[in-house]
């Protein structure tokens, strides 16, 4: 299940968050961008460049909190995330700052407070956290006994409802921090395995951030931060409403260890149709750019099972195959074009929003520039 990466399409919704300065005075309004986007088996590429590099603080544009005063920034955390105890080790001033946005029903938000810390979650039995760490380190232990050290760009802990949490922070320590409705993430588990799962999740506390999957999940919360900063292309997409929450936790899901990792990995047999069945599935409904969840209820089987009978009978996964129907449904509207035919409609219309990443996956495939295919096919009937 490594191979399970993504790429994200984004739209806006807006919604509002209050905003105070640092000494607290007055109160203005950012707006934030409500998100979804859509798995790719080809998922999102490595950069050169190492994810959540120094000196850049994600969600910038949607600042929530910025102070000083300890009751303040324990309130205001408190109703974003959930109600906890904030203790300051040091007797100097806090510098809290905390930005936030919401996608669906999952919350994600970048937190630093300036000063050691020590943070009590009770249990609470409605949200599971994920405390990514991005600079500095904590050190955290649950009521279960599990215990956890997180290093910057190295290491993430998992916050359970129904466990009592307690959390150190050191003074230069900055995190995104991640909450997850119970029922969206023990169903979603469910619509992976092909089975019903309602019961809380014992995911391990600590997520190792260094492994494949740890380094796909912080990809892909680099790239939605990014896309939210910076109101990238993909935040103008209509069509990819519903998607950046399952990717936000399928990616939670593979990069967990736990005993749902056992479950995720079994290969099961499948009706004897599945394969063409979901086959005609992508066919006819491309351009509504179906989502791994929406192919796993077509076939009626485990993510496991669907991936991995698919390359078998198929040669590539099944988002995989979808996108090479939708670069053919591209290639041929520009092989055949009318007078309003422009490259930047087409690759829309088939859900490729990231224009240079499309041009990139067309000229592999076709061995020219989408734009050169336009060109001469306008020549040849001329």
């Amino acid at each position: 299940m490594q191979n399970l990466v993504v790429r994200i399409y984004r739209m806006t919704v807006n919604f509002r968050y209050p905003y105070r300065d640092v000494a607290g005075r007055g109160r203005a309004e950012v707006t934030a961008v409500r998100t979804h986007t859509r798995l790719e088996a080809d998922g999102l590429h490595s950069s050169a460049q190492e994810p959540f590099p120094d000196g850049v603080e994600p969600l910038r544009r949607f600042g929530r909190l910025h102070t000083r005063d300890v009751n303040e920034a324990q309130s205001v955390v408190s109703e974003v995330f959930e109600p906890h105890s904030l203790r300051p080790l040091e007797s100097t001033p806090l510098n809290a700052r905390m930005n936030a946005v919401q996608t669906g029903d999952v919350t994600i938000g970048y937190l630093t407070y300036g000063l050691p810390t020590r943070i009590r979650l009770p249990a609470n039995d409605r949200w599971y956290h994920v405390n990514v760490t991005l600079r500095g380190g904590s050190r955290v232990s649950r009521s279960d006994g599990a215990t956890a050290v997180t290093a910057g760009r190295r290491g993430a802990a998992i916050l359970l409802p129904h466990r009592e949490q307690r959390i150190h922070w050191d003074a230069d320590t900055e995190q995104l921090a991640i909450r997850i409705p119970r029922d969206p993430l023990e169903d979603h588990l469910a619509t992976l395995l092909n089975r019903s799962s309602r019961r809380s999740l014992d995911l391990d506390l600590a997520v190792d951030l260094t492994t494949p999957d740890g380094q796909s999940l912080l990809r892909a919360l680099e790239y939605t931060t990014t896309e939210w900063d910076t109101n990238g292309v993909l935040t103008r997409s209509a069509a990819a409403r519903r998607h950046l929450e399952q990717l936000v936790l399928t990616s939670l899901l593979m990069a967990a260890g736990g005993p749902h990792r056992q479950l995720l990995d079994e290969l099961g047999p499948g009706p004897a149709d599945f394969v063409a069945r979901t086959k005609e599935y992508i066919h006819e409904h491309a351009r509504s750019l179906p989502t791994l969840s929406d192919l796993l209820r077509v076939a009626g089987v485990s993510a496991r099972t669907l991936q991995t009978r698919f390359r078998e009978e198929v040669g590539v996964g099944p988002i995989q195959y979808l996108r090479e129907v939708r670069l053919r449904r591209v290639h041929e509207a520009l092989r055949h074009p009318t007078p309003e035919t422009n490259v930047t409609d087409v690759a829309i219309e088939w859900g490729f929003y990231h224009l240079g990443r499309f041009a990139d996956q067309y000229r592999q495939r076709y061995g020219e520039s989408p734009s050169a295919t336009l060109r001469r096919a306008r020549a040849r009937m001329a």
